[in-house]
């Protein structure tokens, strides 16, 4: 049990610390607990350390190897100092991973932090030191802002950002024991380090760099030559525009889903066919939607095939070029020089096709609504209701793998074929509206997720109502791996406690276009107690398989086979592609921006798409997640990449909105209205910094800066 004595069935932290160990270096010693270790032994071996207090930290076969570091997948629990909280601690961690729990004495730490032994940030040869007063888990974790270093083979410093809380001798110190460290091991690492109260490093972990630049590079080149593989010969544009914001950076299962759905052979293809277009064959299995670098973006150029096969629609490239802005909602223009053979031909037969889907459409539109939520919803409601009382702990791996067959085609192909027609007749409605403010909605009671809030906050709805109405929906909700607010009460119940109340919006009159906005956000609702199964269906079989969460890096033909070796490549992978740099907007003339560096904006105003009218001021609270908004602040300009249902909550504590992805129909732009919140998308956000004096104008669409942060 000895951590000297740890081999690489221990997994890779115990077995690279007991190397350290061997080797002579300044590492807290404890012990290993392994599968078979009972009770009465790890008591003993804690006894045996005589610390006040311990670390309890997962060693797993799965991470910290030179394939795969799955930093952070494993949880450390801190400043156990009981028995009791030391068993509990054990049994958690071990339960969820093959290898060993290590348990050593805490060091009292008064600095700690990270080197990587090669600056990930660079293409500079150097080593990067990021610290912070305290434990190193706040460094770790994000939680803080840690002093940096950029320290060069000469042994020369580069303080980059915050206040120094080591000595230049610390530093180097560190740097020492580092390339020490590296000549044991090998190849380029991240070492966790805390100084206690002298002047020498304890070192607390030892793994591999597995992102490396040069895989950096490789998966960025592999990008750029997918895209030009799926690009069209006349060029292509690619927007991250709309789907941006409701599904960011969607994992394997959810993008296969979502993929479908959004293909020809599934709700899509059901919808454009229903409305009377005939659209390009070649759309079925590909679709208009590409994910390039994790990110879901609508191929533009495919798009335009959706109307009518043999009629040359192509996406505006050159004035999109000039006006990025124009992706967001791009209307195809005629080029003669795509049409096919036989063009000529078969163009009265075109046209008549053209007068029919305009007869077809208008038919629709005039009965679709009541169609809807009188037949098609209410089959489809109690048919989700039935699922959601069956018990799936007593399905078999193949019963399960049948019950998501069956929920993925009710859901993906057939409801959503009819709820994403609301978005249709609400995208007509909103194009005959013209440049008037877009008015604000509310969807029906059930689904007003708003009002449902409010109400609970005045104490009219208590938690299990609450439940009961929106339960199946939460933050990010389109990503499967998302927890389901039923999932997570607590942060629900929090989240109410911050709700500013308001008072109710003024009533206005009804409108053509207000009714489909209205149906369009109940349809949503309505489509996501589907995927709520689809959720829970897939967390059943995940438990089945033993796969511990990784069902979701894994796409939903890849089932009756699951490989773990493609699910720690892909999670790796995953984190690689987002930390390059993508544009909104992306040409295949001009791939190489992918991974490079936006430019910053210009002091000043910023343009982008007013999304809800009104002007306010605030100071900037830039985010990338909604939990990284404290639970009491107020009165700031949201700036975050995109919003979903989860910022609801954070929206009615804000006096405007700017958002990097969104249009005229999104969820934010909907909210904002409904608020009362000026709003502005298309925005370049990392332009913006928490603290800096915001004006949004959400009648012309500016952002002006009005000071720096801090002044």
């Amino acid at each position: 049990m000895n951590l000297r004595q740890a081999t690489v069935q221990a997994g890779g932290k115990a077995y690279g610390l007991a190397r350290l160990l061997e080797a002579g270096f300044r590492v807290p010693e404890g012990f290993c607990v392994y599968a078979h270790s009972d009770q009465h032994q790890i008591v003993a071996a804690w006894k045996e350390l005589q610390a006040q207090r311990v670390a309890v930290r997962s060693s797993s076969q799965q991470e910290d190897a030179h394939t795969q570091s799955c930093a952070g997948q494993f949880e450390t629990v801190l400043d156990v100092s009981e028995e009791g909280e030391l068993l509990r601690a054990v049994q958690r961690i071990r339960s969820s991973l093959t290898g060993s729990v290590i348990v050593q004495p805490m060091v009292n730490a008064r600095v700690a932090g990270v080197v990587f032994t090669r600056d990930p940030t660079t293409a500079e040869t150097c080593a990067r030191v990021e610290a912070a007063p305290g434990r190193g888990d706040a460094v770790v974790s994000g939680h803080v802002r840690p002093a940096a270093w950029r320290c060069h083979r000469d042994n020369s410093l580069q303080l980059l950002d915050g206040p120094a809380c080591l000595s230049d001798a610390e530093v180097l110190s560190v740097l020492q024991v580092s390339r020490r460290i590296q000549a044991l091991l090998g190849g380029e690492l991240d070492l966790e380090f805390a100084f206690a109260e002298d002047d020498q490093p304890w070192i607390l972990q030892a793994r591999p760099i597995t992102a490396s630049r040069d895989l950096r590079e490789q998966l960025r080149q592999s990008e750029m030559a997918r895209a030009a593989a799926l690009s069209h010969p006349g060029g292509t544009v690619w927007s991250r525009h709309n789907l941006a914001e409701t599904l960011p950076t969607p994992l394997p299962m959810t993008w296969s889903i979502v993929r479908r759905m959004l293909s020809l052979r599934g709700a899509y293809g059901r919808l454009y066919r229903d409305l009377g277009y005939d659209p390009d064959p070649s759309l079925q299995e590909q679709g208009v939607l590409d994910l390039i670098c994790g990110r879901p973006y609508t191929n533009l150029s495919r798009a335009a095939g959706l109307y009518f096969k043999d009629f040359p629609f192509v996406a505006p490239l050159e004035a999109i070029r000039a006006h990025p802005q124009l992706a967001a909602s791009p209307v195809p223009q005629v080029d003669l020089k795509w049409a096919g053979p036989g063009f000529w031909r078969r163009l009265p037969i075109t046209i008549w096709k053209m007068f029919k889907a305009q007869y077809i459409l208008e038919n629709a539109r005039l009965t679709f609504a009541h169609r809807f939520t009188q037949q098609i919803a209410p089959a489809y409601l109690a048919r989700v209701r039935t699922w959601s009382l069956e018990n799936l702990s007593t399905l078999d791996e193949t019963a399960l793998r049948q019950r998501l067959d069956t929920v993925v085609g009710a859901v993906v192909d057939d409801f959503a074929a009819d709820s994403l027609k609301a978005s249709a007749f609400a995208a007509q409605a909103l194009a005959r509206h013209g440049n008037r403010p877009v008015p604000a909605a509310r969807p029906q009671a059930e689904a007003d997720q708003a009002a449902l809030l409010q109400a609970a906050a005045r104490g009219q709805l208590d938690l299990a109502q609450l439940l009961e109405a929106i339960g199946h929906r939460g933050p990010a909700e389109m990503e499967l791996a998302e927890p389901r607010w039923n999932e997570i009460p607590e942060r629900l119940q929090a989240e109410v406690a911050q709700v500013k109340l308001r008072p109710d919006p003024p009533k206005t009159q009804k409108s053509d276009l207000k009714r489909w906005l209205s149906l369009r956000e109940t349809a949503r609702h309505w489509l996501m107690l589907g995927w709520a199964e689809i959720r829970r269906t897939l967390l059943a079989l995940d438990r089945r398989l033993g796969l511990q969460g990784g069902i979701f890096w894994l796409q939903q033909e890849e089932l009756a086979r699951p490989d773990l070796e493609l699910v720690a490549q892909r999670r790796q992978h995953h984190r690689i592609l987002l930390s390059l740099a993508c544009p909104v907007v992306l040409f295949s003339d001009d791939l190489e921006a992918i991974g490079r560096a936006p430019q910053a904006a210009s002091q000043g105003g910023l343009s982008g798409t007013p999304l809800s009218w009104g002007s306010a001021e605030g100071p900037a609270l830039v985010v990338g997640h909604v939990d990284e908004i404290p639970p009491d602040a107020h009165g700031y300009v949201l700036v975050c990449p995109s919003t979903d249902p989860g910022y609801t909550m954070a929206m009615t504590r804000c006096v405007a909105l700017v958002v990097e992805t969104g249009g005229a129909l999104s969820h934010g732009a909907i909210v904002a209205r409904e608020l009362g919140l000026p709003a502005v998308a298309n925005i370049p956000i990392h332009t913006l910094t928490t603290g800096q004096s915001l004006r949004v104008d959400g009648h012309s669409g500016l952002v002006t800066r009005l000071s720096s942060a801090g002044h």
